[in-house]
């Protein structure tokens, strides 16, 4: 989320913007982490302030260009004593380096203390954790990022050769500006440049996002809070970002798809200024380094990576170490033990009191796993008092805090600094957005077209998130809460402003905060535990409320439903309320206390359960790479195929249900609307599901002996029932019909619309559509399915399943020639071919035609032949139905069209190339 980049002043700063910045006024803290009650604080005045006289001796004048002596240059400056001494006067701030203190290693947590409310510069938000060191270099002085990712055994011959191959990186450097101190040898450094700066790489991201020229702006830039102790220096820096004009796109011009284009922030006055303040903890490293726990790619974990050379005759220098707090029992030989220092969350001033009880609910469910492994009340919370003089964002006290955001973004966060010599988890910050907890009905659920989940893996690269740290779970969640809610009433099952529509919001926030605070843990998300419990089990709402909906709270799990006509007696918990077996499992491999001498062998007893089936686990990778049928977002439920007509049968219940809903003189049209795509996406949503079946390859993490095959074809009559289902549900004439009548009736919000369209932010056309266009909305999901069945990559694995599976394969050209009869099923049929077949079918023969024409240079021979095989049965049937009367003339049209199109695809020639 943060890099490193120096971006030049831009020569003028805006208009809005040319008055000196002054620093806000805020509370003197009384007391910090790491801190003692003789910590010191300071808040920097305005130019021109007097400040207290530090004692100081009067000095010869240095020689021209020479440093000055240490006292003349602190002269009238306060002193603040700690980890380092700083010392103040006016907008000057100086750094006091001892000796000892060059070239060892520092903590540097970076976070947002405020930021923009949208494009991910959210106030509270962690950025990138470094390991740096001060370095001195004749006069100047360097701050550095230490590259802690190789490393060999210091003052050896690997070790040298390791410093001789890897550099660091410079983030800032700063003048020496006395001389040595008589006594103490240290010598006074500026503060400003190590801070006032862009080492976030904030004004770069600026760039990238908006397209606009933003720079730093030094000299509207501050200092302006300080704070220190004995293991902890706190400095908040408030930067001024500024450009001198607004690039906007040429009216008229042409513009290729997918071109990025100029837009503006539009939750701040004036677009060519911003303020951001940083907060910069600088603290020590562990005097002892947390002994290291290896991983294990059957237990879904962060990690801390390293490529340690020191071993010559390693298999490979690359360890990987598990993310986790330094948990240890106070009494080691007790059964159940309080840790010597449990790992406490504040819940940070800015949460809602209504929700702080779920909130915390949901940090101390995980008590339970530890409890399960000897630790009693290991973790604790505590709240901020409103009155508070010390932030939540200070290094080393994990917090769970409110953001408020222009628009929803990702709903909630659980972000963690790292020891990297180690894995020991340090500092967690939480981020609950507020607008999460509304159930995004807003415009994205009215306006927006409908998008399939898979685009989720691009989303999040352009979001700049790591992807091992992404996480949009509480957004997409809070969107299912809506769904639900509008379900539950459309059936007179729920009033939405009863107390059981509150218990389901706060059942989401709890469930949303139990998965967060899983990530702060160590924990990375297990997208496969959703196949866990069976639609019996998920129905009974005794089970669930004991065991949840998931085998993890690590899931991204679909909201629980009763299918149309079940009774409210066989709803289970629709969120998860506790946690999963896996997420025992995953704790007790993070946290177990283990001798050293015993800790390589216990691991893998532990790890050897994987192939349990409570145990399942998949995460983010093995989703986006759409290999495996059962690691999927949004499922539910050990049967896919069950879970899939259940979902398309609740959706189409809520469709059907608003064709006769009425509403009261005093509601919105745009209510209508919204329960509309509520549905439809939901559909989306279980097509997504089913066309992960088709070329599906489970794939397991499992080592010898455990009796399953790490890559196993999905049989073939799973996936003929999948494709059954998907040919009927999202490919047939009549898959998805909505009345004219209730077309009529499905308004947009115009408030919203009206601020999308004046927000002149590069917002997409879609979300200013004032008509529903049913076509548009059916046709985005059918080519969604369309894409995912005709990729090169389900062609190649189902080629490759043909060895794998010999007797038990679906072929390639059973899968062409079912999707030729299902999308044309009208040319063997009297009668017209109506609009919505007309944009499947073109859509398909474009794709087959791209197949033939323009084939990848990774698509499989066998695929580019079977795909030519069916243009040609395709081609003869399109020239008999041609022929036949009773077509109007825009399906006539249309067949010629098609015609003309594959005529042309299998006639033209090109270079074959493949394997």
């Amino acid at each position: 989320m943060a890099g490193c980049a120096s971006m030049t002043p831009p020569e003028s700063a805006p208009a809005a913007a040319t008055a000196a910045v002054a620093a806000p006024a805020v509370a003197a803290a009384a007391s910090m982490p790491g801190t003692s009650q003789a910590g010191v604080v300071a808040k920097l005045p305005a130019p021109g302030a007097q400040m207290p006289a530090a004692g100081s001796a009067p000095a010869s004048a240095p020689a021209p260009g020479a440093p000055r002596p240490f006292a003349e240059v602190i002269k009238d400056a306060k002193q603040m004593s700690g980890l380092f001494t700083l010392w103040q006067k006016d907008d000057k701030v100086w750094l006091e380096l001892a000796p000892g203190d060059f070239n060892q290693p520092l903590f540097l947590s970076p976070k947002y203390k405020t930021g923009l409310g949208e494009g991910r510069y959210f106030g509270g938000l962690m950025g990138e954790e470094v390991v740096i060191e001060f370095r001195r270099v004749h006069n100047q002085v360097q701050m550095l990022a230490r590259n802690t990712e190789f490393v060999a055994t210091p003052k050896t011959p690997n070790g040298r050769a390791v410093e001789a191959a890897f550099s660091p990186s410079l983030l800032a450097s700063t003048t020496v500006v006395s001389q040595p101190h008589p006594e103490r040898k240290s010598v006074l450094v500026e503060a400003n440049p190590l801070f006032i700066n862009d080492m976030m790489g904030v004004a770069m991201g600026l760039q990238r996002l908006y397209r606009q020229g933003y720079g730093l702006d030094a000299r509207n830039s501050a200092i302006t809070d300080i704070r220190t102790g004995p293991d902890l220096v706190v400095l908040e820096v408030l930067n001024h970002y500024a450009t001198g004009s607004i690039a906007v796109a040429t009216p008229g011009a042409p513009v290729p798809p997918g071109t990025p284009m100029p837009s503006v922030p539009r939750s701040v006055p004036d677009p060519r200024s911003l303020f951001m303040t940083l907060h910069y903890s600088l603290a020590k490293m562990p005097e002892q380094v947390m002994a290291p726990r290896k991983a294990d790619g059957r237990v879904g974990h962060f990690t801390s990576n390293l490529s340690d050379f020191s071993d010559d005759l390693a298999r490979s220098p690359r360890q990987r170490f598990v993310n986790r707090w330094r948990l240890e029992k106070k009494d080691p030989a007790a059964a159940l033990s309080e840790p010597v220092k449990p790992i406490t969350f504040w819940l940070d001033s800015t949460i809602p009191d209504k929700y702080r009880d779920s909130v915390t609910a949901g940090i101390l469910e995980w008590n339970k796993a530890f409890e399960k492994i000897g630790f009693k009340d290991a973790i604790r919370v505590e709240v901020q008092p409103d009155d508070a003089t010390w932030d939540t964002l200070d290094f080393g006290r994990a917090s769970v805090r409110w953001m408020t955001n222009s628009s929803p973004s990702f709903g909630a966060i659980g972000p963690s600094h790292v020891d990297p010599r180690s894995g020991e988890i340090l500092d967690a910050d939480i981020g609950i957005e507020s607008l999460s907890s509304r159930s995004l009905r807003s415009l994205r659920s009215q306006v927006l077209a409908s998008s399939p989940s898979t685009d989720l893996p691009a989303e999040l690269a352009a979001r700049g998130m790591r992807s091992q740290r992404a996480c949009d779970y509480a957004d997409q969640a809070a969107e299912q809460l809506g769904y639900a809610l509008d379900v539950l009433e459309a059936r007179g099952d729920i009033d939405p402003g009863s107390p059981e529509a509150e218990q389901f919001v706060q059942g989401y926030m709890k469930d949303v905060t139990m998965h967060e605070v899983g990530h702060t843990l160590g924990l990375r998300h297990n997208f496969r535990s959703s196949r866990v419990y069976s639609e019996e089990q998920l129905t009974d709402p005794a089970f669930t409320a004991n065991h949840s909906i998931a085998g993890s709270v690590m899931e991204y799990a679909a909201i629980n439903l009763s299918a149309p006509g079940v009774p409210t007696s066989r709803q289970g918990t629709p969120f998860n309320s506790t946690l999963g077996p896996y997420d025992y499992w995953a704790i007790e491999y993070a946290y177990r206390p283990l001798p050293a001498a015993q800790e390589e062998a216990e691991l893998a007893k532990i790890a050897a359960r994987s192939a349990e089936p409570e145990l399942a686990f998949g995460t983010d990778e093995d989703n986006f790479l759409g290999i495996d049928p059962e690691t999927l977002q949004f499922d539910l439920g050990s049967d896919v195929l069950a879970f899939a007509r259940k979902r398309i049968a609740i959706a189409r219940d809520l469709l059907e249900r608003q064709e006769t809903r009425v509403l009261s003189p005093d509601q919105d049209y745009s209510i209508l609307r919204r329960s509309v795509t509520y549905a439809l996406r939901d559909m989306g949503r279980a097509a997504s599901v089913l066309t992960r079946q088709i070329g599906g390859v489970r794939t397991v993490r499992d080592h010898a002996g455990s009796g399953r095959d790490p890559l196993a074809p999905l049989p073939a009559a799973d996936q003929r029932a999948a494709l059954d289902l998907l040919a009927r549900g999202f490919l047939s004439a009549d898959s998805l019909r909505i009345s004219p009548a209730l077309q009529r009736k499905l308004a947009v919000d115009y408030l919203e619309r009206g601020d999308a369209a004046l927000r002149g932010d590069g917002t997409p056309a879609t979300a200013l559509v004032t008509d529903f266009s049913l076509a548009s909305q059916v046709i985005e999901l059918q080519r969604s399915v369309l894409g995912q069945l005709l990729s090169d990559g389900v062609a190649a694995r189902l080629l490759d399943s043909e060895d794998k599976l010999p007797k038990d394969a679906l072929r390639l050209s059973e899968l062409y020639r079912r999707l030729n009869e299902a999308v044309w099923a009208e040319l063997g049929q009297s009668g017209d071919i109506p609009s919505l077949r007309r944009e499947l079918q073109r859509d398909h023969i474009n794709r087959v035609a791209t197949q033939l024409l323009r084939p990848a240079a990774s698509s499989r021979v066998d695929a580019r032949s079977l795909a030519r095989a069916q243009a040609q049965v395709l081609l003869t049937r399109l020239n008999a139905a041609a022929r036949r009367s009773g077509l109007s003339a825009e399906a006539q049209a249309h067949l010629q069209d098609s015609i003309d199109t594959l005529q042309q695809a299998l006639t033209a020639k090109l270079a074959r190339t493949g394997a």
